[in-house]
Order: C-alpha cells, then sequence, then structure tokens
C-alpha cells in the first residue's frame, strides 16, 4: 500500500511538471456544487454509492464506514460535508500539508471528490469511545469550543464535527495546537488552546470522543 501511494504521488508530480498543471486551479464552485448534490434525493444517493466505490483506498485508515481504525486518525463519517469538502480541497491544493493526504487527493477528480465527501458524511458516527465521561471534560467544552463547534459538538460548514471523534487524535491535534508544533495555525484554535494543560486536553478528549 505505501509503495503503490509512493508510485501514485510520483506520477502526479510527474504529470504535473509535464503537463504544466497546477493544483492550485480547484473549483471554486465545489461547496455550491456538492449543496446541489445533496439538496436532490436522487443525485444524493447516486453520490453516495459513486462514493462508496472511490473510497476503497481510504478504509485502510479511515475505515470502510468513515470509523476510523486507527485512534491517532480522524473518523470521517458524521461529518459536515462542506467543512470535509473543503479539507479534501486544501489537501488538494496543498493548503493542508500531510505527506500520505496530498498524494491521495491529487489522484482524485472533482466529482469523485464530492461523491467520497457525500458518502462519509451519510454514515453514522460509532463513538471511538464508551464508559470514559468528563464532567470537567463536559464544563471546558462548553466554556471553550461549543461557541464554534455547537453546545452537542457537531460543528457545522466552517468547523469540524468533534462528537464521537478518535480519543488519541483529539489530544495530538489540540497538543498542536497549544504548542504550535503542527502545520494547521487556524487563530481561533491557537487562541483557544494556549491556555489548556494536559489534563484539560485528556478531559475533552475523554468527553468527546464518547458523545454520539
Amino acid at each position: 500500500m505505501i509503495r503503490l501511494l509512493r508510485f501514485q504521488a510520483t506520477r502526479v508530480a510527474l504529470l504535473s511538471c509535464l503537463l504544466g498543471f497546477s493544483v492550485t486551479s480547484v473549483h471554486a464552485q465545489s461547496p455550491e456544487r456538492l449543496k446541489a448534490v445533496l439538496s436532490d434525493s436522487g443525485t444524493h444517493q447516486a453520490a453516495i454509492a459513486g462514493g462508496k466505490r472511490a473510497s476503497s483506498f481510504c478504509a485502510n485508515c479511515h475505515g470502510v464506514d468513515g470509523n476510523s481504525k486507527l485512534s491517532e486518525v480522524p473518523n470521517l463519517a458524521g461529518q459536515n460535508p462542506i467543512y470535509l469538502l473543503n479539507q479534501v480541497n486544501k489537501f488538494y491544493t496543498g493548503e493542508r500539508k500531510d505527506p500520505w493526504m496530498e498524494p491521495a487527493i491529487r489522484l482524485l477528480n472533482e466529482s469523485e471528490r464530492l461523491n467520497i465527501v457525500a458518502y462519509f458524511t451519510a454514515m453514522r458516527v460509532v463513538p471511538a469511545r464508551s464508559g470514559s465521561y468528563s464532567r470537567a471534560g463536559e464544563q471546558l467544552f462548553h466554556r471553550v469550543c461549543a461557541r464554534c463547534h455547537g453546545p452537542q459538538a457537531l460543528g457545522g460548514e466552517r468547523f469540524p464535527r468533534l462528537a464521537g471523534q478518535q480519543h488519541t487524535y483529539l489530544i495530538q491535534s489540540l497538543t498542536r495546537y497549544r504548542d504550535r508544533t503542527g502545520t494547521r495555525m487556524e487563530p481561533e484554535m491557537l487562541a483557544m488552546t494556549a491556555g489548556l494543560s494536559d489534563s484539560d486536553i485528556r478531559a475533552l478528549a475523554d468527553y468527546l470522543s464518547g458523545l454520539r
């Protein structure tokens, strides 16, 4: 699998140079096109079916139904469609960095990206953790996070769903924002995580990963 991804990434890079292709030319209409697809039950179901076929390579890490197999890899199931599409497009353009996601996403055309988003966001989230409810985490979430991520942590077009997210992924992401060691530097997250202790971050992860 790793060898295949490396080969595919090399192929994309070579083609980009030879053809003068710019990955920054992502269709600006993608979110509006996705909204149109989701608004019609027929096209929505067709997109889900197409996304299931196109997402086979995603299943190794994110799970067949978007519920991740690995605690350090995020769930995609139940995510807000526009938010997820925007993140996919950021990987496509290189605005968001990841050595595996960038070359993988660049192998997909716009329709495939839209379909994959439609598929994963239609899947039901399986909470990543159970029996670890944290009252401290709940209180901290409503004080620090709920304004953007929503009172039930379901997110929206600009902010991701956190409910049911993978425990280790949450800890790693919050820690990177707090310590400013990651590649993502959203001002809101840098400000909100600046004062969090390790125990605060763990409490948030305990609470959020158990939500439905």
